[in-house]
Formats: structure tokens, C-alpha cells, sequence
């Protein structure tokens, strides 16, 4: 099989050959040894969207500094501004990253008082989505089989006032300002089930992200279950009606709401990070969540921290495939976050090449004996 093919049949609910792997596109520098790992079976995830969003009767004026950006976003009932730092590389690397991959930062959220709710909900009720599928089509042509495209949606309504409009004084206003917080949650809500949820149905790729970026430790069990069930399960009806996978990117601790993302309608949990930077198990998922397919993040304290050691990376992805028996509900990307050591990436693609379906705790013997 091919790495699209592989990948596929996972998604469909059968068997491929060997257990899937792959790199996310945006973390893959290209290079000899980039092309070495592919041709060894590495696929290639793609990311792009499928929509358009803009701000209607809203003025927004950028003002650019060395490393850092000031927005300020004007509307009649008031403006808000917020400042983003960013590396060198910025706008002109990949995806929004600098040049060594990293995202923007900001440091200074569109809201810092409860009245600014009033106009945060005045700029969403006047976003608009329109589709634009040209990323996804044109993606799918170049990328034949090599791996997938995948659709891309913002953050959920709750995901985003935390990740970007809010920040961390959200905790606070939850507690003593929930109406206006609540009042912009459902406002974006709305807007999505009217507007972007049928625009990424209708995409031409199997699988459409619901951003996520899920961690515990800022979504706690009360959070997750009254503010992302629900849009998790809205979404998921509007896509599974096209036959559409609904993917969710959970890459933080989720111990604590291990049993609520058992409920959850999401088909695929994208970049389960196992310990010792997650802290749930992967077979403890595996055995929890029997109805979800599972693509595994390699932790970024074995993958890149340490820098290139390519035994101990082997190792521990032996380890985890051990864990993941038979392993038929699983895919390993090498990473979701980091550009990775060219040496650590060869390692897990002799292994990956190795791991022929179904796997066995014998073939892990003679793999692991091998090396």
C-alpha cells in the first residue's frame, strides 16, 4: 500500500498492511533524508482550509514592530486591540511559523475588561464564512499518494475566546462576568452551525480538524462537557451526513476528561500525546475510547529535547507499539509540533517500516532484535 491508501483503510474501519505513519507537512523541512523517510512509507499530512472568514463593519489597522504585531480592531461600539510576537520568518515561512517553525505568541488578548465583551461580540456577529475549497482541491492533486489532506476549521467557539480573544482572565470571568462570556460563546456558535459547518461538509477531503489543541489543565471536565460536547456533537451530525471524518487535535493531559471524550462524536483523536508529556497511557485510551481512531504524537521530550538519539527514539517506539496491540486502530506521527531531528525521523521510519499489520508482540521481538 501506498501512504494515502494506508491511511485510508485505517480511516475506513479495516486493516491496512503495516500500522500508518506520517509527518505533518508544515513540520517537514524538505532534504535527502525527508525523501529517504517517505520513500520508506512516511505519508504526509496536509492541512488547509476550506473557507474564507472576514470581518464585516469592522476596521482593523495593523502596526508592525521588530518581532510583534499591534491590532487594533475598530467598530461602532468600540475598539479592541491585541499584540502578537513573533520570531524572524514570520509571514514568510510556513503556515504562519517563523523559521524555525514556531507560531506567533500573544501577548496582550483583545479583551482586559468585562465591557469589552460587548464589542467581542459585535466583531463575531459579524464574521462571515464563505467557502473556498481551491487549498484543499489543489493540495489533493499534488500530494497524489503520498498522504492526505485534511480541512481545517478555527478553534471551537469556547477554544477560541480562551486561545485567542480572551486569554487566561477568562477562568475569572466565567466566575463573576458568565452572561457576556456566554453571550459571545453562543453568538460564534451560531455562527458556525449556520455558516462553517456546511462549508467543510461539503469539502472535498475525508477528514475536517475541529482545531482543538485540548489540554486539561486550561479545559477542565465541566468546561469540556458544557462548552465542547455539544459542538462536537452539532458538527459531527452536519459532516457525517457527507460522509465526513470529524478530527479533533488533543495533545495535552486528558486523564481527567478521559471519560467525557468517550462521549464525545469525534471520530479521530489527532496527536495523543503518551507520557511522559501526556499522562494517559495509550493502551488505556485504546481500551476506553473502543469507537475512536487514534493518531499518536511522538512526545516532543523524546522526539526532539534531547536532540538526535536515534536508540532511544527506536526504543521507545517500540514500547508504545507494544502498547497499542494489534494496533489497528492507531497512526504514529512523528511530529505535531516540532521540526524533528533528521536522525530521530529515520529511526521511527525503520521501525514504522517494519510494523507490519497484524502486529504481533513476535514481529516487535525480531524488530526490536534487529536493531
Amino acid at each position: 500500500m501506498n501512504p494515502k491508501e494506508r491511511i485510508l483503510t485505517l480511516l475506513s474501519g479495516k486493516v491496512p498492511d503495516r500500522v500508518p505513519f506520517a509527518h505533518c507537512e508544515r513540520h517537514l523541512p524538505r532534504g535527502e533524508k525527508e525523501r529517504l523517510a517517505r520513500n520508506m512509507g512516511m505519508g504526509l499530512l496536509c492541512y488547509r482550509p476550506a473557507h474564507v472568514e472576514s470581518m464585516l463593519n469592522v476596521e482593523i489597522v495593523t502596526r508592525s514592530e521588530p518581532n510583534k504585531l499591534i491590532k487594533t480592531y475598530r467598530t461602532p461600539l468600540g475598539e479592541l486591540t491585541e499584540v502578537i510576537s513573533h520570531g524572524i520568518g514570520y509571514g514568510a515561512a510556513l503556515f504562519g511559523r517563523d523559521w524555525k517553525g514556531v507560531q506567533p505568541i500573544r501577548t496582550q488578548f483583545l479583551v482586559k475588561e468585562p465591557n469589552d465583551y460587548k464589542v467581542l461580540k459585535y466583531i463575531v456577529e459579524n464574521i462571515s464564512y464563505k467557502p473556498y475549497y481551491y487549498p484543499v482541491e489543489d493540495q489533493i492533486e499534488r500530494l497524489g499518494n503520498d498522504g492526505i489532506v485534511i480541512t481545517t476549521m478555527p478553534y471551537e467557539p469556547m477554544q477560541r475566546l480562551l486561545v485567542e480573544w480572551v486569554g487566561p482572565r477568562i477562568f475569572v470571568d466565567l466566575l463573576k462576568s458568565r452572561e457576556q462570556v456566554e453571550e459571545v460563546y453562543y453568538a460564534l456558535e451560531k455562527k458556525y452551525e449556520e455558516e462553517l459547518f456546511p462549508i467543510v461538509a461539503n469539502s472535498p477531503s475525508e477528514v475536517v480538524l475541529y482545531l482543538g489543541n485540548i489540554d486539561s489543565i486550561l479545559v477542565n471536565p465541566s468546561l469540556f462537557e458544557k462548552y465542547y460536547l455539544p459542538t462536537y456533537k452539532r458538527c459531527s451530525d452536519v459532516l457525517h451526513s457527507k460522509d465526513k471524518l470529524l478530527d479533533v487535535h488533543m495533545d495535552g493531559k486528558l486523564r481527567p476528561i478521559s471519560k467525557l471524550i468517550s462521549k464525545a462524536e469525534i471520530d479521530i483523536i489527532e496527536a495523543f500525546t503518551p507520557p511522559p508529556v501526556g499522562d494517559y497511557p495509550i493502551d488505556e485510551a485504546l481500551s476506553l475510547w473502543k469507537d475512536k481512531i487514534i493518531w499518536i504524537n511522538f512526545p516532543s521530550a523524546i522526539s526532539t529535547a534531547l536532540g538526535p538519539r536515534p536508540k532511544v527514539v527506536k526504543q521507545y517506539l517500540l514500547e508504545q507499539l507494544k502498547r497499542t496491540l494489534p494496533s489497528t486502530r492507531v497512526m504514529f506521527i512523528a511530529s505535531t509540533e516540532n521540526f524533528v531531528p533528521e536522525d530521530n525521523m529515520m529511526a521511527m521510519a525503520e521501525i514504522m517500516e517494519k510494523a507490519e499489520l497484524p502486529l504481533t508482540e513476535d514481529l516487535l521481538l525480531r524488530i526490536q532484535n534487529n536493531i
